[in-house]
């Protein structure tokens, strides 16, 4: 036996939230252009709840991310302008809307 032996104590209580003893929170990580998702409970809500708010969320900002034509025409629009040299660009623009 070592000289200086530690007995191990297993505590079974759980470590006390601020608001209660119920789930800690969740944090889900963006992709593909999506925001991070951060639901703090502090031991208020319970799991099925931040279930529940996490897919409520992800499901906003997929809407949020999904490109649209009309969004997918305005990103060609502004890439062709940006590629356009500085004097040319109110020209291209006024082209592109069908005018002059």
């Amino acid at each position: 036996m070592p000289k200086f032996y530690v007995n191990p104590i297993h505590s079974k209580s759980r470590e006390q939230l601020p608001l209660g003893n119920k789930s800690r929170g969740r944090y889900i990580k963006g992709e593909n252009g999506r925001n991070d998702i951060l639901i703090p409970s502090f031991g208020l809500l319970e799991k099925e709840e931040i279930d529940y708010i996490a897919e409520a969320n992800i499901e906003k900002d997929k809407n949020r991310v999904r490109k649209t034509p009309m969004k997918e025409n305005m990103e060609k629009v502004v890439s062709a302008l940006n590629q356009a040299p500085k004097g040319q660009r109110g020209k291209l623009l006024d082209e592109i809307q069908g005018g002059k």
